[in-house]
């Protein structure tokens, strides 16, 4: 018999079904079936029945398909467990159809899409977007297979259904009229059928799928557990915008059309026809609707749909809304996190007002999950304890909840592809992947910093480039790096000697052999693999293939071993459906990789975490019509819901509706009614509806705009405006705006932090604050003791020197992100390095032919003549300075001056090298710079107190643009003194002293005769801000100048005290 039990309410069919699951089955091991169309609902159906019998078990939830075909096989015996037109299996089927077609008219829109040369991915992509529209005639539009079979059309797609059908599998056509037969005649046994089966929420079925139940229901109980929003007779209702389509000739009155209720007569047209169909079925139908409880908008609404009304009309008319109703609630923001943020606020609000609330009473869901999933779990998750909310976030895809199996699929990206530095290190990010290799997550940080430093970018070898034609240059590539790295830790380069052109690479010690080695071995794997994954293989031979990438490369632990298990039962179901499919054919990786996407992706093939405890956050689809005490949509934007859907231009079925077809966008708008129903205490509604640069109104999601308008319509504020002037409330950008601490009850945060911020937002009035206000401790004595280069480095940025030294902090200090292309053009600092490297190796004699080959062998030219022309011209500039530095710079230089000198309460020690018979020599081949100043004096000082024997007491520093000399200093320790006393206040506070701006400040002073120090300060304010058309970077965008100094202004009395301090005494020496 077919049972139709009807409810406006969920938990009313589940008593029900309860009900029928309390009468045993006559056999007591005999599993009770329930149709479900999402897990969700089945894990949903098996808590509540849990709840109300004490226990669930020996429940076997299944999909209304695979039902169906099983009840089918169990009639007519002679079906296999798979049918050969089932969407994976006809999918093979076409490939292999697909390459046989004849370049005939008949196929010429087929070959267009498979173009002319023979790829095997195009086809595979054409074969599965025929296979989901042959799926969908199969089940919507049998009369046109039937059609099609008799040889009654000519196009392109029904010659391949007949070749197709040509062996005569059974199809759902021909099983559906052979399953009819079957019952109407009695040849079969009915006790391999079910006693009874249910089917629970769902929303619609094909007829085919109901005229097979219908079938059935002759010889099983057959139990329809229907939502029906509505319990009049709502068949007729029509929207206000479909009634306007009928025409002048047509009368709504005369065809018996009403709205009824708008919302429902809008949005409820998948329902309608479903609900609708049934009469034409014999059944025994049993009503268990129920009021809606409570008095607020939301009710109200749920009670109008459910007796059919129309707010608003003359025999209904409007309500006033309550003030304190807060059923309905619709929150505008300016992005998808703002958004975020306030539904934290509002949960928050709503667990504080109704007591009684738990976490596990709210659900949130998005037409987008893997869009605010990251930032649900970002907001939720940082949030402190006394305002954490539990959650849990379900169905965000397989990258989100399978982490191990997206690094599967970057390991097979690798067969023909660049092999760059980053995509190959992120594999080895994976835990997985680095105990496989016997590495850890530190031994990770070091390879970064060896691939980095042997400038390892993409490729495996030279002969890759020439795969990609391009020049078959050995530089930049992994096997490059790799020789460097091996030959290091074997033999020191000091990074001028080559062994057989391989520039070995030093910075390799005796205990990173074990990193070295399992980068090694790691690195042979990937190279080894990409030989087989550029192959054509037959589908047997890529599954071996690919078990032996999941045995080479990952050594799973715990929860990641059940992430392989997926791929690996993934891999044999598409062995036995290529099998069942006589599929033979040699294919590439592109297609296996989106075979196996497609079946990972598919609703059995994990568990998603559904109804875990706390909120639960989801998409839209799993959870629908699952009743939550509060309901919350978030991401509800015009573009975003109903979710876009465009159909491929050969889906025969996009132009040809027929009543009972699934439509995306009716199956989103009953999706929606069926979310507004399903709500009992709140209704909430989110989304971007205000640009985030300009704040222009943005407009939301059209069923969003329907339910406003219907609620306008139908409902008034108190003090005789519109409804929604009280339910949508319009979000500031920043959660820290005044407006939420200003006692605007609409207007609200728990966030004590932004409370202070708050207060200052929009005034101006804060004074910008240093980030050290009172001086520090004093040090340990121990730091009286400096050595030469440790001064030397203060000066060039005390700042610096202070927050690393004492406070441990280093700003800089991010990951340095990996190049992943080979050097075109040197930037400046690169140009430097190489500038420094070429005056150091040609300063002891070498070529530039040797020059020129070190360089490349690090990997530091670009490549080709670019290459050669950038080298020759450093080397030009290279020349002409080592020409110059000759006439001050000794063949051989003089051993280093060790000293230890006491100055006062200070010691300094070190050594000085760069010593010549003719006093201390310095140089850089660049323009002569504050810091060059800096070096320069505090040599010249250090060489004045020490005063070695037959040795003058003058310093020159060669710059390319100058050269400076200093004469013997008589007061040399005085003002040396002077500077570590400076270097001592230093150690408990930044000091205002900025090398580029001092310099800029003295040696304005300097070139004016009137001495203005006024306009000397805005000449070293340049310095220091930056200009807009100039070249040098801004001096205040050190980072530790930001983080010390902020958006104060330093430079002032200290900073000029400072800078005369320093500089003043070293231009005393210097003539202009």
């Amino acid at each position: 018999m077919f049972y139709v039990h009807q409810s406006n309410r969920l938990e009313i069919l589940t008593e029900r079904l309860a009900d029928q699951l309390r009468q045993p089955l006559r056999s007591p091991l005999a599993q009770e079936i329930i149709i479900t169309q999402s897990n969700g609902m089945a894990r949903w159906l098996a808590l509540r029945l849990a709840d109300r019998l004490g226990i669930c078990a020996n429940l076997s939830f299944q999909f209304p398909a695979t039902f169906l075909w099983e009840m089918s096989r169990a009639v007519l015996r002679h079906l296999p467990p798979v049918s050969a037109f089932e969407k994976p299996v006809l999918t093979w089927r076409l490939m292999t159809l697909l390459q046989e077609v004849e370049d005939t008219p008949c196929f010429a829109e087929a070959r267009a899409y498979l173009g002319h040369d023979d790829d095997d991915f195009r086809r595979y992509e054409l074969a599965s977007r025929l296979a989901d529209c042959f799926d969908q005639y199969l089940v919507y539009r049998p009369d046109w297979i039937d059609a099609w079979e008799a040889g009654k059309e000519e196009h392109w797609q029904a010659e391949l259904w007949r070749r197709l059908a040509r062996h005569g599998e059974a199809h759902r056509v021909q099983v559906q009229r052979q399953f009819r037969a079957a019952l109407d005649q009695g040849g079969f046994n009915p006790r391999r059928l079910p006693e009874r089966i249910a089917i629970v929420g769902i929303a619609a079925l094909p007829p085919l799928y109901l005229d097979l139940l219908a079938g059935l229901a002759r010889f099983i109980d057959v139990h329809l557990f229907l939502l029906n929003p509505c319990q009049e007779y709502w068949g007729d209702i029509r929207a206000e915008r479909d009634l306007a389509r009928l025409g002048e000739e047509t009368d709504p009155e005369d065809a018996y059309l009403t709205v009824g209720n708008p919302l429902l007569a809008s949005l409820g047209k998948q329902g309608r026809d479903f609900i609708d169909g049934l009469q034409n079925y014999p059944r025994a139908e049993t009503d268990d609707f129920a009021e809606p409880s409570g008095s607020g908008l939301l009710p109200q609404v749920q009670a109008d749909i459910l007796h059919l009304r129309d707010r608003g009309s003359d025999d209904c008319p409007p309500l006033p809304l309550l003030p304190e109703d807060h059923s309905v609630q619709v929150h505008v923001c300016h992005g998808p996190m703002r958004e975020v943020e306030v539904l934290h606020d509002q949960l928050l609000a709503l667990f504080e007002t109704h007591q009684d609330l738990q976490p596990s009473d709210v659900i949130v869901m998005a037409p987008d999950i893997a869009v605010y999933g990251p930032l649900i779990e970002a907001v939720f998750d940082t949030a402190p304890h006394d305002r954490r909310i539990p959650f849990s976030i379900a169905d965000q895809g397989i990258p989100t909840e399978n982490p191990l199996i997206e690094a599967f699929f970057e390991l097979l990206e690798m067969g023909g592809g660049r092999f760059d530095a980053v995509q190959v290190l992120g594999l080895l990010e994976q835990p997985a992947v680095l105990r496989r290799f016997g590495l850890s997550e530190d031994d990770l940080a070091r390879i970064r910093r060896w691939v980095r430093g042997t400038g390892i970018r993409w490729g495996i070898d030279a002969d890759i480039k020439s795969a990609w034609d391009l020049p078959a240059t050995p530089e930049n590539t992994w096997r490059a790096g790799l020789d460097r790295l091996l030959l290091g830790y074997a033999l020191p380069g000091e990074g001028r000697d080559l062994y057989r052109g391989i520039l070995p690479y030093d910075e390799v010690e005796g205990g990173d052999a074990q990193a070295l080695g399992g980068l090694q071995s790691f690195a042979e794997a990937l190279f080894g693999l990409d030989a087989r994954l550029r192959e054509r293989r037959p589908l047997a031979d890529w599954m071996t293939t690919l078990h032996g990438v999941l045995a080479q490369f990952f050594d799973p632990r715990d929860r990641e071993e059940n992430e392989l298990q997926l791929i690996r039962r993934a891999l044999e179901t598409l062995d036995d459906q290529a099998g069942q499919a006589a599929f033979g054919e040699a294919v590439t990786l592109a297609v296996i990789k989106s075979a196996l996407r497609g079946q990972l992706n598919t609703p059995e093939s994990g568990v998603a975490r559904f109804l875990g405890g706390g909120v639960t956050c989801c998409a839209m689809v799993p959870m629908r019509s699952i009743p939550f005490p509060v309901v919350c949509l978030i991401g509800m934007n015009d573009d975003a819901y109903p979710r876009p859907h465009r159909p491929v231009s050969f889906d025969r079925m996009a132009d040809r509706f027929r009543r009972g077809d699934r439509s995306r966008r009716q199956d989103d708008r009953y999706l929606f009614l069926e979310t507004l129903l399903s709500a009992r205490r709140c209704f909430y509604l989110s989304y971007v509806g205000q640009n985030i640069r300009d704040n222009t109104v943005l407009p939301p999601s059209v069923l969003v705009s329907e339910w406003l308008d219907t609620l306008d319509r139908g409902f008034y504020c108190a003090g005789g405006g519109r409804a929604s002037e009280q339910l949508v409330t319009r979000h500031p950008l920043q959660a820290f705006s005044r407006r939420y601490f200003s006692g605007d009850s609409r207007l609200f945060s728990y966030a004590r932090e932004w409370v202070e911020a708050g207060r200052q937002a929009g005034r101006g009035e804060q004074v910008p604050a240093a980030l050290l206000t009172v001086e520090l401790p004093e040090p340990e004595p121990a730091l009286r003791s400096v050595r030469l280069d440790d001064l030397i480095h203060f000066f060039k940025n005390p700042a610096r020197w202070l927050l690393r030294e004492r406070l441990g902090v280093r700003p800089e200090e991010g990951e340095e992100a990996l190049t992943t292309r080979e050097p075109f053009v040197l930037n400046g600092l690169e140009n430097y390095q190489v500038l420094g490297q070429m005056l150091e190796l040609h300063l002891e004699r070498r070529s530039a032919a040797d020059i020129a080959t070190i360089l490349r062998a690090e990997g530091a030219l670009p490549h080709g003549q670019i290459g050669e022309c950038i080298f020759q011209q450093a080397q030009e500039r290279v020349t002409r300075f080592a020409g110059r530095l000759g006439r001050v710079w000794p063949r051989r230089a003089q051993e280093p001056l060790v000293m230890d000198m006491p100055l006062g309460e200070f010691r300094l020690t070190g050594q000085i090298s760069g010593l010549t018979p003719e006093g201390w020599v310095g140089y850089r081949l660049a323009g002569m710079k504050a810091n060059d100043y800096l070096k320069l004096w505090l040599h010249h000082l250090v060489l004045n107190v020490a005063a070695p024997e037959g040795m003058p007491r003058q310093s020159h520093w060669v710059a390319e643009d100058q050269e400076v000399l200093l004469e013997p200093i008589e007061a040399a320790a005085t003002h040396l003194q002077a500077l570590l006393e400076l270097y001592w206040r230093g150690t408990r506070r930044p000091l205002h002293f900025f090398p580029k701006s001092a310099l800029a400040y003295i040696d304005a002073l300097r070139k004016d005769k009137n001495q203005d120090t006024d306009k000397a300060l805005r000449v070293a304010q340049r310095a220091w801000e930056g200009s807009d058309y100039g070249y040098n970077r801004a001096e205040r965008e050190d980072a530790y100048y930001q983080l010390a100094f902020r958006d104060t202004d330093p430079l002032d009395a200290e900073f000029t005290e400072l800078a005369r301090a320093v500089f003043a005494p070293l231009f005393a020496q210097i003539q202009l």
